[in-house]
């Protein structure tokens, strides 16, 4: 039998319920003591067994339990189906052995269903020290797995996650080269924990520095050194503001070398704020109106901890993904041989777009669980309304113009419309007009997105000094002290669900844009909570506070911009909506050029000698810190 996961029993307070379930068990010095006559289960996100994948992916049909535990007592295997149904199929006395080991056949189980173990403690207690689960598949791939970082102005991450790699004996063995890949201005290397952790690493630990190139040009980066290292045969990219178990990347390489043929393998995230709460269980693009998500939107954000997997029926079917976030995701290099390197789309679904593109080309991504990592989440920040807005839509519609099997992308272009429409009423012009220019740069073509991508940042951002929107007030500016003093404390107006609601939201904020902007200072102020998209449009001047509080931004609305960016949008949508196919056809004949790693490879000549002329001053010689 062939390791498969180790357990994961000591994780900080906030993160038990991810190793145990909620019962009597004291975790005390790495170990779990469970009372004399007490029962402690083990059905929990990092201590379950994903039975169902190991079955699909890796056609094992037998696994081994083995328990470190100590004292009297009895310990029981436990196996649920798709539905979550659970049974014992195997038990075992404690009789002071020291170990325990359950064995069962798992075959036929491919379509869902966990394995994990109940301790029940006889006079005296039980203590369990360690555990396993042992799959009777061995390695079919013995390559390094080369470890790539992409950083950016996050040397503190950085250095922490590196400390965790050089911690794991076990991870430094199955790993080859570590990456960092950083592109930004506070450097890891000039970090003062950084010498530390470079000599625990040693030649094994390679920092490149180059200008800013997005999430795509780092992880492409990594991907491009993996391919060029002898005896790689994959490489696990991570983002920077992550936490991660050494044990949790294991899982992901060892189900990568035991696979009977090469598969994406990603992590799923947990939310390094609330640390029992799981992003999703699987990720897919909706076809309807081509935009990602998990299968169903009730399985976004749960909570492992108020709703666990012993409990939570959906979570024991196997889940089907057509990409995974790029937080963490192991890639082979057979993949990128066969499908290139990310497209040049600086961040913003690079990564679904991989995802499909791999998918079209026969390689399936599994969503695995238990190989997951706390990432810092999105959800605190609105970054569609802000420059990144260019890049949300372009790159949506780059990926539904490779990729939708819909005619057009089925709704992607009357949901975008919408979306930009109620923006306009909300009072966010800088937005629309981001999406209006990005909406005219796809129907110019693909042009050498690799050459712009330096300018994306700079380009968006600058269009938003033409907008007072993107001012942001702080307290002590008479602005922000003004409208905090009249803050709105009505409730929030309901959603409107209904035609008739909608036409009268529509038609009063029309009403509201045919009368000239209010003069002074803002007439209220909305929190972040209550500024939906319903209830802005029923303002003519607020400051709509950021998620702390501590900031905000003041909307007012401004006639002339409001139809002028109305013309513009519907028009540029009915432009591309009616050169669709002709516009696909330009994008999908220059996407494998962008994509590929002779292209990638030029990009990073210039983007590495621009980091070293800046940070050294002229050089011939690549940055790259050994």
């Amino acid at each position: 039998m062939h390791l498969a996961q180790q357990l994961i029993l000591t994780l900080p307070p906030d993160r038990r319920s991810l190793a145990l379930e909620d019962g009597p068990a004291v975790v005390d010095d790495g170990a779990v003591r469970v009372p004399a006559g007490a029962t402690q289960g083990f059905a929990a996100y990092f201590s379950a067994f994903p039975t169902s994948y190991w079955v699909r992916w890796a056609g094992v049909a037998a696994v081994r339990l083995e328990v470190d535990v100590t004292g009297a007592g009895t310990v029981r295997l436990v196996r649920s189906d798709a539905r979550g149904t659970a049974v014992v199929v195997a038990t075992s006395p404690v009789d002071g052995r020291g170990s325990v080991a359950l064995e069962v056949d798992v075959s036929g189980g491919s379509d869902g269903g966990w394995l994990w173990f109940e301790v029940d403690a006889g006079d005296g207690g039980a203590v369990v020290t360690d555990g396993r689960w042992l799959v009777d598949v061995a390695p079919r791939r013995t390559g390094d797995v080369c470890l790539s970082i992409t950083t950016m102005d996050k040397p503190e991450f950085c250095v922490a996650t590196l400390r965790r790699v050089a911690s794991s004996e076990a991870l430094r063995a199955a790993v080859g080269t570590v990456f960092v890949v950083d592109q930004g201005t506070r450097r890891l290397v000039d970090h003062p924990d950084y010498p530390e952790v470079a000599a625990a690493l040693g030649d094994q630990l390679t920092v490149i520095e180059q200008r800013n190139l997005g999430g795509s040009g780092g992880f492409s980066r990594g991907m491009l050194e993996t391919l060029d290292r002898d005896g790689a045969d994959a490489v696990l990219i991570l983002d920077d503001d992550v936490e991660v178990e050494p044990e949790a990347l294991l899982r992901a390489i060892r189900f990568h070398r035991a696979a009977r043929q090469p598969v994406v393998v990603g992590g799923h995230m947990l939310d390094l704020n609330r640390p029992t709460v799981l992003n999703s269980f699987s990720e897919v693009v909706h076809e309807r109106d081509f935009n990602w998500g998990p299968p169903e939107a009730s399985q976004q954000w749960h909570d492992l901890a108020a709703a666990p997997l012993r409990d939570t029926s959906w979570l024991h079917a196997r889940g089907e993904s057509d990409f995974n976030g790029w937080w963490m995701c192991l890639v082979p290099t057979a993949v990128l041989r066969d499908v290139g390197l990310s497209l040049p789309l600086f961040l913003k679904w690079d990564d679904a777009e991989f995802g499909l593109r791999a998918r079209d080309a026969g390689h399936a991504t599994v969503s695995f669980p238990g190989a997951a990592l706390w990432h810092v989440a999105w959800t605190e920040k609105d970054d569609t309304v802000e420059w990144q807005a260019y890049v949300h839509v372009r790159n949506r519609i780059i990926a539904a113009l490779l990729h939708a099997r819909r005619p057009r992308a089925g709704l992607l272009l009357a949901s975008l419309l919408a979306t930009d429409l109620k923006l306009l009423l909300g009072m966010r012009y800088y937005p629309v007009d981001l999406h209006v220019r990005a909406l005219r740069d796809l129907l110019a073509g693909p042009g050498d997105l690799h050459a712009g991508l330096g300018d994306v940042v700079p380009a968006s951002r600058a269009v938003g000094a033409a907008y007072p929107e993107t001012t942001v007030y702080r307290p002590g500016d008479p602005v922000f002290d003004g409208a905090l003093a009249r803050r709105w404390t009505a409730p929030v107006r309901p959603k409107p669900t209904s035609v008739g609601a909608l036409v009268g939201l529509t038609l009063r904020g029309l009403t509201r844009n045919l009368r000239r902007a209010p003069g002074g200072m803002p007439r209220s102020a909305l929190s972040r909570d209550q500024a939906t998209w319903w209830e802005v449009p029923e303002h003519d001047s607020v400051l709509v506070l950021a998620g702390d509080g501590a900031s905000g931004t003041w909307l007012r609305h401004d006639r002339r911009r409001v139809w002028r960016l109305a013309g513009a949008t519907v028009t540029a949508h009915l432009r591309l909506a009616v050169r669709w196919d002709a516009v696909s056809r330009r994008w999908r004949a220059a996407a494998p050029a962008l994509a590929a790693p002779a292209t990638w490879r030029a990009t990073f000549s210039r983007a590495t000698v621009a980091a070293h002329d800046a940070a050294h001053g002229r050089h011939q010689r690549p940055v790259e810190h050994h």
